[in-house]
């Protein structure tokens, strides 16, 4: 049994607004509380506690979260690695996942693109931007909202109180974009779809149309960087490479499309991938880099790899670092160097339109690894840290 965590702060922000929609119109009760796997103190394991469950806000969902998987971006967040971010423990961590609609809002009876929801169906949704800043409507960036809200950052002693993917229950902002799962989807693969996935589209998109004649380098194994691999292989490049490692993401990188890898253990330096990469392809350097990896180090290997007009994309770094970087090549070379992060309500749809089209083409069911209940996150967040399992999967 979940031990009860009581807020500590008056439900004053508890706006009660109508429900049009709930489970209990379908005979059974909407939950009144739900449970978590709440972080409280940073690197220390994280606690499946007792949370209340909101009343659903206009434009706002419930949903009954069916699977969760776990992020990088997760690690980072258990080990304090985000607190300057605005993060205010305590928190449920987790962000990418699909859940069950069991509560729909005034005016959330269709997805962001227009399909009907209702009770029952499932879903992925995006943070909470405010959609009245610079960046939301001049820009049409909403993923670089100053003011957007993110569910794992948020106190849960705070209304919605379950905004955090790793509970029985998520609430999905009525400002946050939403989209309805298709059914040949599987519920670990879309909430994949609505982290790395996304993500990896919009690298792949920045980095503009892949010839036939292309070279294209992608650094990194993980999550993103497969789904780099996989999307950029559709374009058919006249070579597609992957670095990284261990040897099993490699080797499913390979499966993905990649023609040549090539494993970090085994060339430890980045001079070492660099003469590895002209090996392979003959003295010319990439055409399209795409970074995935996340460590900072990668970025001057990204601009020693890329040729004359060479296109980059850094995804995957996300630490604030000051690392060495040969920009003189920027210059030399025409080098054009841009950064992708995240994406937003047309990507979450395009991931899953992805996977609709292409899941017998690609073994999606390789990236998920093993399941753990809420008592288990800890376990699943130390087993994504040390890379033995690529994408860990929470059911609550």
């Amino acid at each position: 049994m979940a031990r009860r965590l009581i807020a500590e702060y008056p439900p004053a922000t508890y706006r009660k607004q109508r429900t049009i929609q709930t489970m209990g119109g379908t005979g059974n009760p909407t939950p009144t509380t739900t449970r978590g796997a709440v972080l409280t103190e940073y690197g220390a394991d994280l606690q499946e506690l007792e949370l209340k469950v909101p009343e659903t806000e206009a434009g706002a969902l419930l949903t009954e979260v069916t699977a969760a998987t776990v992020c990088g971006t997760d690690v980072h967040l258990w080990q304090g690695g985000l607190d300057g971010l605005g993060v205010y423990l305590p928190v449920v961590p987790g962000h990418e996942a699909v859940g069950r609609i069991v509560a729909i809002g005034s005016g959330a009876e269709v997805d962001s693109v227009g399909q009907p929801l209702r009770i029952g169906d499932r879903v992925i949704w995006t943070h909470g931007p405010c959609n009245r800043c610079r960046a939301c409507t001049v820009l049409r960036r909403p993923t670089h909202c100053l003011n957007r809200r993110v569910g794992m950052f948020e106190d849960v002693r705070k209304f919605p109180f379950v905004s955090g993917t790793f509970a029985q229950h998520s609430y999905v902002w009525p400002q946050a974009g939403r989209v309805k799962v298709p059914e040949n989807v599987k519920d670990e693969w879309a909430s994949a779809a609505s982290c790395a996935l996304r993500s990896a589209l919009g690298a792949v998109e920045l980095a503009g149309p892949i010839l036939p004649t292309d070279t294209v380098v992608v650094q990194g194994a993980g999550p993103l960087g497969l789904f780099a691999v996989a999307l950029a292989s559709l374009q058919t490049p006249r070579r597609l490479i992957a670095v990284g490692g261990p040897a099993d993401r490699l080797s499913l990188a390979a499966d993905w499309g990649a023609g040549d890898t090539i494993d970090i253990s085994e060339f430890e330096t980045g001079e070492a991938r660099l003469n590895r990469l002209l090996e392979i392809t003959g003295g010319e350097l990439a055409d399209v880099v795409i970074e995935a990896a996340g460590a900072p180090s990668a970025f001057a290997e990204t601009v020693r790899m890329a040729g004359t007009g060479g296109r980059c994309v850094i995804a995957g770094i996300m630490e604030p670092s000051v690392p060495e970087v040969p920009v003189n090549l920027i210059t030399v070379r025409g080098l054009s160097v841009r950064g992708s992060f995240g994406g937003h309500t047309p990507e979450y749809w395009k991931a899953l339109e992805f996977m609709r089209m292409h899941g017998k083409s690609f073994d999606f069911d390789r990236l998920v690894s093993n399941s753990y209940g809420l008592d288990q996150v800890t376990a699943a967040l130390r087993r994504m840290q040390t890379h033995e399992e690529i994408k860990p999967v929470i059911r609550p």
